[in-house]
């Protein structure tokens, strides 16, 4: 009697535990208060490797309009204002130098230094760029020279006071971890440029991530997610090369443990854009291209702000016209004989770049007048009139 006793009272127990776990999985959501910035494609050149010269300037124009002139004045006015706006933690998602360059790294990593010794936490991955770059190089007078880039391991150690030390869990497979960013929320930094074939996540970092999603969950913490490479295409212009490969695996593993949105680079475009499943991908411009733009994202119980935050610096209006003098360039070739067209193309893309084009810019007259041209400026400005006049700089959304 005792033995049948004991054996019922254990399969009590058992279903007791089997409820409180499926209650817990299954409980609402923790809301989460955060204030992070966050940056991109910051490009930066250290002063060591360029005398402003002849060749500096034709590798600009062939560049896609970055202020990369500028980027050491720009950059230090972004690290005094990231530090006097106080928050809660700087996420930076790749493409740190312009070419990878060990020096560039180098100065990089001072710069950011600055920011933890403030009490910000730094946290970063590495972009497409960023590692064994055969193009890093010196540029001076007429010609370059090579210069030693950094490995994947290097990476790891040179910036490990950014995220990599602190880490609650690091991938054997990339340069992915996972970061406690408030008591309930966690960061998980997907990174695909590492080992595996690049802009691919290897099946390993995709199990731990999973793993990372399913603890955080049980532990009552929410999580954001990094990368470098979009996790959902952007626009039929922005798939092959800009999104991540194998997209679909990590997007439904975010879906599925309902991480917050996922913040990216890559592009140098301010854009966002959601999935069937209502994640959000949120794309921001790179740190170089007018208007000079990084971005804060406030979390207060399960709403989400964004806005883009300008740096103050006095290059805007040099970024500005030298970005709008690149984009001429490009349509101007296209429309010999409409010069017109391609200040329309200039003035919409310039805008776009920066996150939102006014239908006070739109010219429908010209714009028809582009769709009869079959080049690619005709296809792109379609995308963009097909993104209906969005204002990517500032937006909120429930999670």
């Amino acid at each position: 009697m005792k033995k049948k006793l004991c054996i019922f009272v254990s399969i009590l127990l058992l279903a007791a535990a089997g409820v409180c776990a499926l209650v817990f999985w299954k409980k609402p959501a923790p809301p989460v208060t955060a204030r992070l910035l966050t940056a991109t494609d910051l490009h930066y050149l250290s002063p060591e490797l360029t005398d402003h010269g002849e060749y500096f300037n034709l590798m600009l124009e062939h560049g896609d309009g970055k202020a990369v002139e500028y980027c050491e004045e720009i950059t230090d006015a972004f690290v005094e204002q990231v530090i006097a706006n106080k928050p809660d933690a700087l996420l930076l998602s790749g493409e740190l130098p312009v070419n990878g360059a060990r020096t560039s790294h180098a100065a990089v990593i001072q710069k950011l230094s600055k920011i933890e010794e403030a009490g910000i936490p730094v946290l970063v991955i590495p972009g497409n760029h960023d590692l064994k770059n055969k193009n890093a190089a010196s540029y001076q007078g007429d010609s370059y020279t090579l210069v030693d880039s950094i490995n994947a391991e290097e990476f790891a150690k040179l910036y490990s006071a950014f995220g990599y030390e602190e880490a609650l869990s690091r991938d054997e497979a990339s340069l992915s971890y996972i970061a406690q960013v408030t008591p309930e929320l966690r960061a998980l930094f997907l990174d695909v440029n590492a080992f595996s074939s690049a802009g691919v996540a290897a099946n390993e970092t995709l199990e731990w991530a999973e793993e990372q999603l399913k603890a955080a969950k049980q532990q009552g913490c929410r999580v954001l997610g990094v990368s470098h490479q979009n996790l959902i295409a952007h626009s039929n212009l922005f798939g092959f090369g800009y999104v991540i490969s194998n997209n679909t695996e990590p997007l439904e593993l975010y879906e599925k443990y309902g991480v917050i949105c996922n913040l990216s680079g890559h592009m140098h475009i301010q854009h966002t854009v959601q999935s069937e499943g209502g994640l959000r991908d949120i794309a921001t411009s790179s740190l170089l291209m007018w208007p000079l733009q990084y971005g804060e994202l406030s979390l207060e119980g399960n709403t989400a702000n964004y806005q883009t935050i300008p740096v103050d610096n006095p290059f805007s209006e040099y970024a500005y016209n030298y970005h709008w003098q690149h984009c001429y360039s490009l349509a101007a070739g296209e429309n010999d004989e409409h010069p017109e067209l391609g200040k329309f193309f200039a003035d919409i893309n310039t805008a776009y770049f920066a996150g939102h084009v006014t239908e006070e810019l739109w010219d429908d007259t010209l714009y028809q007048a582009m769709q009869e041209q079959s080049g690619f400026s005709s296809q792109y400005m379609a995308s963009i009139y097909e993104d209906s006049f969005q204002n990517h700089q500032e937006f909120s959304f429930e999670f």
